[in-house]
Formats: structure tokens, C-alpha cells, sequence
């Protein structure tokens, strides 16, 4: 696969396999990968950010594989999570000849997989997919996992689990984003290496100069580690029926709240690095949790160069409020990830009003540390 790519692998339900290639170029890798896969053509969906030199090295792999494609140009970010959208991508895939035996692939950021990725789950019933992300926040988090949807009046209310065949993670692509935009990113690496374990956040602890210059070997190994954690959970809990999976909301409670009060202004990651830290100190309040942990979580979050405080002029009961459009609430309880320490996470079920009392505490708390 290059000397330089990652190669991993996943087995789920039914003999499923998901594969990802994680390393600088990757995306050169993918006419090789879809040729030896046996798919008859390829279909593009593309956000027209991209760059042009890195779309057409992914391009050039296609055709160097002698495969026949198409390409649908789009504009990421949440307006393209709507139904309206599904209907045009479902309308060019029939006008494409597309057919049960060809790829969808996904180019761009969290939102156009989550698109793109229903669109496959519900054209002809299913059809393939892989996924080619190029943010840090999708190569290390979203573009695994398999959910796929769009909004309805609020976040994700349409969709289906449909896990892409294959994720191509190419790091050049990392290169061309904002610094922010980056560093948001890292918030997911640092939530798979508190649910891994003390050795896992030691060594993010002992690369954060490298990531911050974001070293192509450094980055690679991350987002590979990253994506091997959450797959692990996600291969005992495909379809989140079991409630592993919910383990990987650690932290996105108080986060979807905090992006909800801020009208989806916040970026994602810098809301879960909060987050973390304040469902940290809900654990040690709740669980027991050694405050040391809490202390630790913060400290490598802030080495990282992510917020920990959530924002000064947010009232934290009326922020977190929003737990009650929880997707993890059932009736009057919701199921609340936290830390009995790092690396043991426990699923932890309480009515939602003593859920946000507990972490309208841990936001205090978090404000003073």
C-alpha cells in the first residue's frame, strides 16, 4: 500500500469489512484499491473546496486503474445536510447510469460524508461507499462509524448506519487548513485516548509539538489510533443497540448543548474539549473519579492549544437544558458517559434533571480550575 500509509481493518456484523489507509498521498492509493474491490465505476461527490492539485491526484489513481467515474461538485458545511440535497445527489446518481455494482466516494469534510453516506445507504436500496476525508476532525472521528443522515429541523433527525467500505485518510490534505480548524480536530484524537487509556494519553502528551507542527508521521499515527479505538467500540455495538457506543459520546453532551446556546458557531471540537473536561469533573463527583484525571484530561487538552473553560457569558442551567434533546434521552433519564479514571469509562443512567444539576456543577467547577 506505500511504504508510508497505514493499513487497517475492521470486521463488523455479517463478515462486514471496513478498511482505511491512513499517510501522506493516500488518496493516490484509491483507483488501486477500488480496482482490486472489483467495482465496475466510481462516483465522485466532491466539495469544490477541495484543491484542484489534490483532487486531480485522486482523479489521476482512477484513471491510471482504468476505471470509469463521474463527478458531482459540491459545497460542503451544514446548508448541504439537507433532504434537498439528498434528492439532487439521488437524481445525478440515476442520471449516471450508477448501479449496485459501483463506488460512491465521498470527498470532503464531516457533513458531506454524513450526505453522501446516506445518499448511499438509500439509493437502490444500498449501495457501497468509501470515504476520502479532509478535515482532522473527519479522518480521526467522523468518517468512521457509519452514521450517516441529514437535518430535519434540527441535527442528523434522517439517517441510517452505513459503514463506508473504505477511508482513505490522505494527512497532505491536513496541510491546507486553518490552524483552528486543525486544532479542533485534535479534540476527538484526545476523547479515543481518555477512553484507551493512561499510555495512549501519555503518548499524545509526549507528541503535542509534533502534532502541533503536524508532522506527517506523527499526525498519521494519531489519526490511525484514533480511528482503531473507535472502531474497536464500534464493532461490539454496530447499529448502537447494545450501548458500548455510547461510550463515544464522552464528552458530547455538554458539547451539543454548548453548540446548540451558540447557535452552531462554536466549532465541534473546540465544544467537546470542553466538554471532556467538565464530564471529567462530573465523574469525580459522581463516580469517584481521581480529580488528578480531570487535572490530566485538562492539561494535555491545553497543551493542544484547545479551550477548557467553557464560555464566561453562557448561564450553565440554561445552556444545559439543551441535554433534554439529547439523543442519548429516553423519557425523563438519559445515559450519561462518564470516567470511573482513564481508559474505564462507564455508561452511567440518571434522571436528566439531576444530570444537568450535576454537570451545571462540573461548569462551575471547570470555570475555576
Amino acid at each position: 500500500m506505500g511504504s508510508s500509509s497505514l493499513h487497517y481493518s475492521w470486521t463488523l456484523r455479517e463478515e462486514q469489512r471496513v478498511e482505511a489507509i491512513v499517510g501522506p498521498g493516500a488518496r493516490r492509493l484509491l483507483g488501486r484499491l477500488v480496482g482490486r474491490m472489483g467495482y465496475s465505476s466510481t462516483a465522485l461527490i466532491v466539495d469544490r473546496h477541495v484543491p484542484e492539485p489534490l483532487r486531480k491526484g485522486l482523479e489521476d489513481s482512477l484513471k491510471e486503474a482504468g476505471l470509469r467515474y463521474s463527478i458531482l461538485m459540491v459545497s460542503g458545511g451544514e446548508q448541504l445536510k439537507s433532504v434537498e440535497s439528498l434528492v439532487e445527489i439521488w437524481r445525478w446518481l440515476l442520471s449516471q447510469g450508477f448501479t449496485r455494482d459501483s463506488l460512491l466516494v465521498a470527498y470532503g469534510g464531516g457533513t458531506l460524508s454524513d450526505t453522501a453516506g446516506f445518499a448511499a445507504a438509500t439509493y437502490m436500496r444500498g449501495v457501497d461507499w468509501a470515504t476520502v476525508p479532509t478535515t482532522l476532525l473527519a479522518m480521526a472521528d467522523a468518517a468512521a462509524g457509519g452514521k450517516t443522515g441529514v437535518n430535519l429541523g434540527a441535527k442528523n433527525v434522517v439517517g441510517a448506519f452505513h459503514h463506508p467500505r473504505l477511508i482513505v485518510a490522505d494527512t497532505e490534505h491536513l496541510t491546507t487548513l486553518p490552524i483552528e480548524d486543525y486544532v479542533s480536530g485534535l479534540a476527538e484524537v484526545v476523547k479515543h485516548a481518555v477512553l484507551a487509556g493512561r499510555d495512549a494519553l501519555s503518548w499524545i502528551q509526549s507528541v503535542e509539538k509534533e502534532l502541533l507542527e503536524r508532522r506527517s508521521d506523527t499526525v498519521a499515527r494519531a489519526i490511525g489510533f484514533s480511528l482503531d479505538v473507535k472502531m474497536k467500540i464500534v464493532a461490539r455495538d454496530p447499529r448502537e443497540r447494545k450501548g458500548d457506543r455510547m461510550l463515544l459520546n464522552l464528552g458530547h453532551t455538554v458539547a451539543h448543548a454548548l453548540e446548540r446556546a451558540t447557535g452552531y458557531v462554536m466549532r465541534h471540537g473546540h465544544a467537546v474539549s470542553i466538554g471532556l473536561v467538565v464530564e471529567a469533573y462530573a465523574s469525580v463527583e459522581k463516580l469517584g473519579a481521581p480529580v488528578e484525571d480531570a487535572e490530566t484530561i485538562k492539561a494535555v487538552l491545553e497543551g493542544l492549544g484547545l479551550p477548557t473553560r467553557p464560555p464566561g457569558n453562557l448561564n450553565p442551567m440554561e445552556t444545559l437544558k439543551g441535554v433534554w434533546l439529547d439523543k442519548k434521552r429516553r423519557g425523563d433519564r438519559i445515559v450519561l458517559p462518564l470516567i470511573r479514571s482513564i481508559g474505564d469509562p462507564v455508561l452511567v443512567e440518571m434522571r436528566v434533571e439531576e444530570a444537568v444539576r450535576l454537570l451545571a456543577r462540573a461548569w462551575e467547577r471547570a470555570l475555576q480550575a
